[in-house]
């Protein structure tokens, strides 16, 4: 695999704070991509403006190209660059995070340690301010990675992930977006990203990507993943979030194609009840109106069953005391 056969695409929606960083980070490669694919998904900020301008100022050795279009989410914004992309690989970047120097000659090195997957992602660490975590993503939880991977025999820190990381994925995504890398037409073959999900889109989708084939994972920190205000994933969307985390759970439930064993439906559906019961508890915490309106949700989505088993009588005495 060279390094001219992987596009980068970024996508990004008032993105100015961060994109000049984001973009810097893929000039720096010791290993350049083909092609840089940035979606400008409908920003009011000048995103899309500031990108040309570095353009212009800085001469990169591979070509950028801007897509502009009306905003459609991450997931729209993401196949967009995808689709517009040129080469066997896609290598993700969201507009807010950095790449380490070496982030694709790491990946190249993982791919030519297995070479028929269709996956490879690297370690990652959190970026705050301008500080970075030494600790990878991995070891903040339970080391997925490592623990559910097989090594790879004469290759350095590599292991290779197949489908029975399936459960362990449903229960939490450990594999961040701007660590990964993936073979264009296998995603496309899959759909790409689901653009009804808002967020949850990227669990959705590696699923999906999963049982086509076989990931490589990298122990080397390739990635700074950036944590701040803004940050879609940050406490305050949390009653969102989760509301989409269980819409990607139904899909993945409801998606024959992916052939799942009785044990990897029944590791879905324990998923499925952890998540309704805390997705009720953030509702109970802002009021009976959406507490009743994630009871609907849960019942209309999962039925009466499952919408009784994530019952807490807790929850509705945190909303009798807060009246």
């Amino acid at each position: 695999m060279s390094s001219s056969s992987v596009s980068v695409v970024i996508p990004a929606y008032n993105a100015k704070s961060y994109i000049v960083e984001a973009i810097e980070s893929v000039r720096r490669q010791d290993a350049p991509p083909t092609e840089l694919v940035v979606v400008d998904d409908g920003s009011t900020d000048g995103t899309g403006d500031m990108v040309n301008a570095w353009v212009a100022a800085n001469l990169p050795s591979f070509p950028v190209h801007v897509v502009r279009q009306a905003n459609g989410g991450l997931p729209a914004a993401r196949n967009s660059g995808i689709k517009r992309a040129s080469s066997e690989w896609i290598a993700l970047l969201d507009a807010d995070d950095i790449w380490e120097v070496g982030h694709l000659s790491a990946l190249h090195e993982a791919v030519a340690a297995a070479p028929q997957v269709v996956a490879a992602y690297g370690a990652g660490r959190v970026l705050v301010g301008t500080k970075v975590n030494e600790l990878p993503y991995d070891e903040f939880w339970d080391n997925p990675s490592q623990t559910l991977g097989r090594a790879i025999a004469n290759s350095a820190g590599h292991f290779k992930i197949d489908f029975g990381a399936f459960g362990r994925l449903v229960k939490g995504n450990f594999i961040k977006p701007s660590s990964l890398m993936f073979r264009r037409q296998t995603a496309i073959s899959l759909g790409v990203f689901d653009e009804r999900l808002r967020t949850a889109e990227d669990r959705e989708f590696l699923v999906r990507l999963l049982r086509a084939g076989d990931f490589v994972y990298t122990s080397t920190p390739i990635t700074q993943y950036r944590w701040h205000e803004d940050n879609i994933s940050q406490g305050k969307n949390a009653r969102r979030n989760t509301e989409n985390n269980l819409r990607a759970l139904k899909i993945i439930q409801e998606n024959t194609t992916l052939q799942l064993s009785a044990s990897e439906a029944e590791s879905c559906r324990r998923e499925v009840m952890s998540t309704a019961a805390g997705y009720l508890y953030l509702s109970a915490r802002e009021g009976w109106r959406k507490y009743r309106d994630a009871v609907v949700f849960l019942f209309d989505n999962f039925g009466w069953r499952s919408s009784v088993a994530a019952f807490r009588l807790r929850h509705v005495l945190k909303l009798l005391l807060h009246r």
